[in-house]
């Protein structure tokens, strides 16, 4: 996914920065004065785990090692955005998101003598509700940079899900996973909208692992949410 963004900003850069070259015409003179604008959002994003492995982790003769494997998911959602002054705007947004992530556990044999392991593939779908403050450099013609940073509350309507029979044994997840987002993007002055690059790392700071007193949870102290995310926002 960071070469998609980079590829995608190289290319969104080169035809605006194209444009203003060749005709200094400002688009959408007055859009910054107004007090809300709306829209919606689109994009891609890799949603993973950071493991706190117990204390004990590597005393233990059942788990030998755990592995975190982050899938690219997406999201779609309407964005409000409210005029704070010339420079600071506030970002609300419902979002939609549908992830995976796959947990991948080592082990050994009775005996001793083979490694195993097990993988759990662990799919979510997050209501998310991000809320933003935005930081505006001036434009530049038709063309802004910013930064942002701001809080996602995300709740997994998919966690209370029982799982297969032939996913067994697989670990459960809590429903609420509060995060801290920040990050950066440019704004290009279309015609008739205004569209938006973004991307921004979301990470999680609540325990969500479900303790079920089997070796896979009781080998984690903590599991934690995080998430590297690509927007595009039509405003």
């Amino acid at each position: 996914m960071k070469r998609v963004f980079t590829a995608l900003l190289l290319l969104l850069i080169y035809i605006n920065v194209s444009a203003q070259g060749s005709k200094r015409v400002k688009n959408l003179p007055n859009y910054d004065q107004r007090l809300w604008h709306f829209g919606f959002t689109v994009g891609c994003n890799q949603m993973g785990f950071r493991i706190d492995r117990c204390d004990d982790f590597f005393d233990r003769s059942d788990i030998w090692g755990i592995e975190a494997t982050k899938f690219t998911g997406f999201h779609l959602g309407p964005i409000s955005n409210l005029r704070l002054n010339r420079y600071l705007d506030l970002r609300m947004m419902f979002n939609l998101s549908f992830n995976q992530r796959d947990l991948t556990y080592y082990y050994k044999e009775a005996d001793q003598t083979k490694m195993l392991n097990h993988n759990m593939s662990i799919h979510s779908t997050m209501l998310e509700f991000p809320v933003c403050i935005k930081y505006k450099a001036e434009r530049w013609v038709n063309f802004a940079p910013y930064v942002i940073a701001g809080f996602n509350y995300k709740y997994d309507i998919g966690a209370k899900k029982e799982p297969k029979a032939e996913e067994l044994p697989k670990i459960k997840l809590q429903s609420h996973d509060p995060s801290v987002e920040w990050g950066g993007g440019f704004d290009i002055y279309m015609q008739y909208f205004k569209l938006s690059v973004e991307l921004k790392y979301s990470m999680g700071f609540n325990n969500i692992l479900k303790y079920d007193d089997s070796m896979y949870t009781n080998s984690i102290n903590k599991l934690t949410s995080n998430a590297l995310i690509l927007s595009l926002h039509f405003e």
